[in-house]
């Protein structure tokens, strides 16, 4: 009887936090506009859509290079072109180095990170609901 009180009590405990945590987190992006979870990708993804990002790379290991970049995740949503089999494009954009990215016009001769894709992309994170 003694077990089964035990379990009883930690089912109990763990339901009262999980409510608990449901609820803070909650108020937390109600009162502030900060959601406690990760972005969600389908609205990040919804956003990026509506971009002309382009992504060029130079490399005849498009698959490695391409893993090697911060934003691996999300290259669904960029247009990628290899200047090794497509030169004449990576010519006429001045791109000359490695990788390079365009968005929205901006010319960034590195790779980026999450944070500057959404800097400059302008896809907002907080949701003002």
């Amino acid at each position: 009887m003694d077990s089964k009180k035990r379990i009883l009590i930690t089912i109990g405990i763990g339901i009262i936090l999980m409510v608990g945590f449901f609820f803070i987190t909650n108020s937390i992006t109600k009162h502030t506009g900060f959601s406690v979870s990760e972005f969600e990708e389908d609205n990040l993804g919804s956003c990026l859509k509506g971009q002309e990002i382009n992504l060029y790379i130079n490399t005849d290991e498009s698959v490695k290079t391409l893993q090697k970049i911060n934003l691996f995740n999300y290259l669904q949503y960029f247009q990628i072109t290899n200047c090794l089999n497509n030169n004449q494009e990576c010519l006429e954009n001045n791109v000359n180095s490695f990788p390079t990215w365009v968005i929205d016009g901006k010319v960034i001769n590195r790779d980026i990170n999450f944070n500057e894709l959404t800097e400059y992309s302008r896809c907002n994170l907080i949701n003002n609901d």
